[in-house]
């Protein structure tokens, strides 16, 4: 490869680096001006299949079509919103009122099973007593060291459930804001929806035709895959929780929402899942006797599993999802990047980028950065299979 080959491809290497670095900043410069547009535009694009069906089969205007699309959509989601948050709110407020008091009725069984009653630990116990009382001063260093780790374990879970309220309150606080934004969403929505046949007309004949090409690969498949993807998951999650609210509920176990809503959060985890609070649960009540309740919890998590494994086949198919392992990546990665919120968008970056890759579009930047423009615009090329 001579010498002029190399400097265009280095050349053309850091266009395209610039390019996406300058669309990245673009884009973080431009969201926090245009969010409210963007997601009214998404809602448009959802309820747009509603819309058509009620012009072609009950013959309404357009306007009147988005305007009850967006009424049972909106008026739905905020109504189902409000319901969880005035649930999750009481049910935290008792939550950590009791926690403390688990806490030590843990700690007091703890002590009653695994101390009191074992022979070998009373005696190793003993010998520590009388180490202590020749060694007052460690003892009470050991002893005050113990009762703040405990304080802290339950200070720790008390805290946990406080800033969740706090952030529910900070929320409240902020609804003036936020009822502000929505109304522009909605507007945006509704003024969308109405103009969406004449602005495809408009702007569609205004992207180059490989460009648009591209894109409606992209489009498709994101609508295939990652679309499906969320959707998929989401049944799965509000199946779980469904079952374990129905399930706590006839068990008689208090914060039955709370507990149904983590345990269906839990669920987005691979090979963990739900067991990562049953397991630990169904132990923890058999130790304590409860054998009932723990009963009640294994048969309820035997359930969950039996259910999702047998609906996630149909609901996630291979060619839309992502594999297990590389779910626990991106979740991993996405908390790191993005905190809580990166357990959303870890997957959901994820399945972008295996969507760009099968459309061709690193194989595309690829071809450009080695051949040059020449070869993409090549009719027949690799890059048109």
């Amino acid at each position: 490869m001579n010498r002029e080959a190399v400097t265009g491809i280095l050349l053309r290497t850091l266009l395209a680096i610039a390019a996406m670095v300058s669309a990245y900043y673009l884009c973080v410069l431009v969201f926090p001006l245009t969010y409210p547009f963007l997601i009214g535009g998404l809602i448009a694009m959802t309820v747009e299949p509603a819309v058509r069906w009620l012009e072609n089969r009950a013959r309404f205007p357009r306007w009147a079509g988005v305007t009850l699309s967006l009424i049972i959509l909106v008026g739905g989601s905020l109504s189902l919103l409000i319901y969880l948050v005035s649930r999750i709110v009481m049910e935290l407020t008792n939550l950590a009122e009791y926690l403390p008091q688990f806490f030590n009725q843990m700690n007091q069984y703890l002590l009653d099973t695994f101390i009191r009653d074992n022979g070998e630990l009373i005696e190793m116990i003993h010998t520590i007593q009388n180490y202590m009382e020749n060694n007052p001063q460690q003892s009470s260093e050991i002893l005050t060291s113990i009762r703040e780790n405990l304080s802290l374990v339950a200070n720790k879970g008390t805290q946990f459930i406080t800033d969740i309220l706090a952030g529910i309150g900070s929320f409240l606080g902020n609804l003036p804001y936020y009822a502000t934004v929505l109304i522009f969403i909605i507007l945006a929505a509704f003024f969308i929806g109405i103009d969406w046949p004449r602005l495809k007309g408009r702007f569609l004949p205004l992207i180059p035709g490989r460009v648009s090409q591209t894109g409606h690969l992209v489009i498709r498949d994101l609508k295939k895959a990652l679309f499906g993807f969320l959707r998929a998951q989401l049944t799965l999650i509000s199946i779980t929780g469904v079952i374990v609210w129905i399930g706590l509920s006839l068990l008689g176990v208090e914060y039955a929402l709370t507990l149904a809503l983590i345990t269906g959060a839990l669920d987005l985890l691979p090979y963990l899942g739900v067991g990562t609070v049953m397991v630990p649960w169904v132990a923890y009540l058999m130790l304590t006797g409860n054998f009932r309740l723990g009963l009640g919890i294994a048969v309820l998590y035997v359930v969950i599993l039996v259910v999702r494994q047998t609906l996630e086949p149909k609901l996630v198919a291979t060619n839309i999802g992502i594999s297990p392992l590389l779910t626990l990546v991106a979740l991993f990665i996405g908390l790191k990047l993005f905190g809580v919120f990166g357990l959303i968008l870890g997957p959901v970056i994820t399945v972008l980028l295996l969507v760009l890759y099968r459309v061709g579009v690193f194989h595309d930047l690829w071809n450009y950065i080695v051949h040059g423009k020449s070869k993409l615009s090549t009719p027949g090329s690799e890059t048109e299979q």
